[in-house]
Order: C-alpha cells, then structure tokens, then sequence
C-alpha cells in the first residue's frame, strides 16, 4: 500500500511540472561572413501558454538550445530577418506583434527593429 501511495505521489508531482518546452525552427540564416547565425523559432511550453515567435543568435556550429531567445520574443505575429551586415542584424516585426524581448545587441552583433 505505502508502496502505492510513493507511485501516486511521484506521478502526482510530475504531472504538475507540466510538460518541457519544445523549439520549432522556422529560419535560420548565416551572417554574411559565416561566422554566427540567426534562427528564427516557434516556441511552445503547453497549454498554459501560447505559442510566441522567438530569435536567437548564435556562433556558427551551435545548435539551438531548449531555451528561450537571446534576441528576440514575440506574440501574436510574426518576423522576418536579415543580415545587413556581418555585425548588424535587422529584424522585421509584423504590425500588431506583441514584443516581450528585444535587445539591442547580441554575441557582438547590433539588432535593429522596424514594424510593417
């Protein structure tokens, strides 16, 4: 029975953790000189919460980690990416974006925003 009841418990506080965040990628583009990347992802941690659009720069060969972006974090719309140059970074959110994150610069490289 106590051996029952240490089962239930268990499973009991497991259920509760809720389930792990899980990364879709949607894009990822090189710098123009290789050396870094901007992935672009979907980020989804059940259903307590909705999806939101997040972005990442890391150095070439890193994979993404299940973790939220060190760059940027949307709801509620999407966003485009390019590369002006090696250092700078443009991001393009789509009107009506709700933004949580948005630094101004990541890894030695400068991000800037617009809306359209």
């Amino acid at each position: 029975m106590r051996g029952a009841l240490i089962v239930f418990l268990a499973l009991a506080v497991a259920g509760c953790l809720g389930p792990p965040c899980v990364n879709t990628v949607l894009e990822e583009k090189p710098s123009p000189d290789g050396e870094r990347n901007i992935i672009v992802f979907s980020r989804d941690c059940g259903a307590t919460t909705g999806f939101s659009t997040q972005g990442t720069i890391l150095k070439r060969g890193q994979q993404l980690p299940n973790q939220a972006g060190n760059t940027f974090v949307i709801d509620h719309g999407g966003a485009k990416v390019a590369w002006e140059s090696k250092g700078v970074l443009l991001v393009v959110f789509e009107r009506g974006a709700r933004i949580f994150k948005q630094e101004p610069a990541v890894a030695g490289v400068t991000v800037e925003y617009r809306s359209e």
